[in-house]
């Protein structure tokens, strides 16, 4: 059974694999795969504001320790931090313990090289393959070996510093007037902090963390409050953060929700006049963005590249083909010139310049782009149950849709129990009636097959 799924390890607090036993063991398996020979055996060990964290730091911790790994504590901080963090204290890797935008009752362990990247399938696969079937009863080392732990002191601020070369110092931020969702997560400190420092005048909620209220009705997943807080106190723009701080959803003045294929293409277009980007240049995004988007960047001269779910996959492309930058329907942007990879954060601060270098409402920056009415359908389903019946499920799907004159998408979620199906299509082609009708068919197939 795969531990990990398109964004590290995730699940129920409690349950297999998310116990305290089970996370030592990894601990334990990941140095073995992790570390680097003639370095300082040395780990960063991050969390959001889970209140299981506190069960598993610690058991990391201990893992690392007994394997003789240093270990340095730097959270609660978003997870891009370790983009920083884990280079500048010269970490073999770092691991960030979040199930992101998932409810308090889940958690989830994701695992970074060297360079603040997020590790390869294969070291995936190899760290697996340890868990499962390596002796650690066996696993001897001398006890002056072991390692040590510390907590750093000023980790918030080496963030914070590395978050601020977002900005422009020539820019007056005072300006703007911006409501900021935390999701009671692991922005809740450092993103006013920084927003505060720029000179923005600043309404925040969300930032208020109890273990137990993270992602619950507010952030990136919930952006309604702070629809309303825009609206109500006349805000330049929202920005809804999600639990580990590596996603974000924007607001503009008027109260609207800005999806993430509007940022890109606001983006695109910025970028394309400033020439840091050339008309034929490729900008990346994945297998489920609106393919109102081709269209868009298509009539002012740029390409679009769709890779597989997952922001890790938008930065392999960027890097393996020199892209200037990508990014996903969910929240997620990622930008090659970035001190921080795929940083909230960082995005909404890049959107806050270009807003006060355009000297345009963000309601207006968004203009030129066409999307398609989307349906998104989430299933539950039964893991075992799907992956044993999986070929016959996406037979019946795909002879369901193919009849119809739109676009989809089916995959199982890498992150929840449930099969994702992604609906796209021109009102001007499709009746209402036929969708829903449609849709009914998809819900039963998958019913009653798990």
């Amino acid at each position: 059974m795969r531990l990990f799924g398109t964004d590290g390890i995730r699940g129920e607090v409690g349950k297999y694999p998310l116990t305290a036993e089970n996370v030592l063991k990894l601990a334990k398996a990941s140095a073995i795969v992790l570390r680097k020979k003639n370095s300082i055996s040395r780990v960063v060990i991050n969390k959001d504001t889970r209140l299981s964290g506190y069960i598993f730091e610690p058991a990391l911790t201990s893992g690392f320790i007994s394997m003789g790994i240093e270990v340095i504590l730097v959270g609660p901080l978003p997870t891009p931090a370790l983009t920083v963090l884990g280079k500048s204290l010269r970490a073999d890797f770092s691991v960030m313990i979040t199930a992101s935008h998932n409810p308090y009752q889940d958690n989830g362990l994701k695992f970074f090289s060297d360079q603040g990247l997020k590790i390869s399938p294969e070291e995936e696969n190899k760290i697996e393959d340890y868990f499962f079937n390596y002796d650690f009863d066996n696993y001897k080392i001398k006890q002056s070996n072991y390692g040590k732990a510390i907590r750093l002191k000023n980790a918030i601020g080496r963030y914070s510093e590395a978050l601020k070369q977002s900005a422009d110092r020539n820019l007056n931020y005072s300006k703007l007037k911006v409501a900021l969702d935390c999701a009671n997560g692991a922005s809740y400190k450092v993103a006013p902090e920084v927003l505060f420092e720029l000179g923005l005048d600043l309404y925040t909620i969300g930032n208020n963390p109890s273990g137990t209220n993270i992602n619950l009705n507010c952030g990136s997943l919930f952006p309604s409050k702070t629809s309303k807080l825009v609206k109500k106190k006349k805000c330049d723009m929202g920005i809804c953060l999600d639990g580990d701080g590596d996603r974000v959803i924007v607001i503009d003045e008027k109260g609207c929700v800005l999806c993430g294929e509007e940022v890109i293409f606001i983006l695109a277009k910025h970028y394309l006049s400033e020439k840091k980007i050339k008309k034929g240049s490729t900008i990346v995004t994945n297998e489920i963005a609106n393919h109102g988007l081709d269209k868009s960047l298509k009539k002012i001269g740029l390409n679009l590249k769709r890779v597989k779910v997952g922001d890790k996959n938008i930065l392999k492309e960027i890097l393996d083909n020199k892209n200037f930058f990508g990014g996903e329907p969910s929240g997620h942007f990622i930008f090659k010139d970035d001190v921080l990879i795929g940083d909230g954060m960082a995005t909404a601060i890049r959107l806050l310049t270009l807003v006060l270098k355009k000297n345009k409402k963000l309601s207006d920056l968004k203009r030129g782009i066409d999307l398609l009415e989307v349906i998104n359908i989430n299933q539950k389903i039964d893991r075992e149950k799907f992956y044993l019946s999986q070929d016959s499920i996406y037979q019946k799907l795909n002879k369901l849709c193919k009849n119809f004159d739109i676009f989809y998408n089916i995959r199982p979620s890498g992150t929840e129990p449930l099969l994702r199906v992604n609906l796209q299509y021109d009102k001007r082609n499709i009746k209402v009636s036929v969708l829903k009708k449609l849709k009914t068919q998809i819900i039963k197939v998958i019913s009653n097959a798990c």
